[in-house]
């Protein structure tokens, strides 16, 4: 039986359901390593051909085919009638009342998680600490580099914050890397989001040349206006926004109000900062 699954352990544990065992009693041949390609790309399954050891397939047709075994029984019930004479029958049927029946229950096996199997096969689930998680984006990220068309180099790799990387790239091709109203900037930073955040749970906080910097001071000096009108009103919004620019805005209106609510509101196609106090968020 050939099983496919993401890794042995599901596959093993796959295996003993169908074949209704435990794992112990499985023997396989791994037909395909699992996997996990770079930046989700190239990712491949386990593959094994798994089937019951012999050992226990000998003992499973014994348990559990009891049809000859039934038969052998009955006959010798028969002959044992048939020598008593019609004295002691009555004293046979009676004790043959009380005689406990026999039965052929197919015993069940449940795959379970034991700690025996996972002695034998489980990933390596310890927390990475900081700084080999940084290594492998930094050599992740210059694969990358190194493959692509675009003369640029990664500058910094840091932890922004506890739960963010900062990453910086700079080159001669700083400029075409951000792209006609940032279109390469916001790929890359889905790419980068989508490969870190899966797999370190990190978010992402991506600098080329100084691009993020400037988008940052110049929604500052937009802000401007909009926290004015804020204090005055008690609440108010910002204009349609997108990409890298609401996150900015988020981040500042929420230093600026820590008290009120500060929430994007999606109206169609476009996204908006909302502020307003937190009781009257629904209104």
């Amino acid at each position: 039986m050939k099983i496919e699954a993401k890794d042995l352990q599901s596959a093993l544990i796959e295996a003993s359901k169908n074949l209704e065992c435990s794992v112990m009693d499985l023997e396989y041949e791994i037909l395909q390593q699992a996997k996990s390609g770079f930046l989700g790309f190239g990712r491949k399954n386990t593959i094994i051909e798994v089937n019951v050891k012999k050992k226990f397939k000998k003992n499973f047709k014994k348990d559990f085919s009891p049809s000859k075994h039934f038969e052998k029984i009955e006959n010798k019930f028969e002959e044992k009638l048939s020598k008593k004479n019609f004295k002691n029958e009555t004293k046979i049927n009676e004790e043959t009342k009380t005689e406990p029946k026999i039965s052929f229950n197919k015993e069940k096996y449940l795959a379970k998680n034991d700690e025996i199997f996972d002695s034998f096969y489980k990933e390596d689930k310890e927390e990475k600490n900081t700084q080999d998680i940084l290594d492998e984006i930094r050599s992740g990220l210059e694969r990358l580099l190194k493959n692509s068309w675009f003369e640029i180099e990664l500058v910094e790799l840091r932890m922004y914050s506890e739960d963010c990387v900062f990453i910086k790239l700079d080159g001669k091709d700083a400029a075409l890397m951000i792209g006609k109203e940032a279109h390469r900037y916001k790929a890359i930073s889905y790419l980068l989001h989508n490969w870190i955040n899966l797999k370190y749970n990190l978010l992402v906080r991506l600098e080329i040349a100084q691009f993020l910097q400037n988008q940052i001071q110049n929604m500052q000096f937009y802000l401007q206006n909009v926290i004015e009108k804020i204090k005055i009103h008690g609440r108010g919004q910002t204009k349609a926004l997108d990409g890298v620019l609401i996150k900015i805005a988020l981040e500042e209106l929420r230093k600026e109000f820590p008290n009120k609510y500060v929430g994007i509101k999606q109206i169609g196609e476009q996204r908006i900062v909302v502020i307003n106090d937190f009781f009257k968020k629904d209104e």
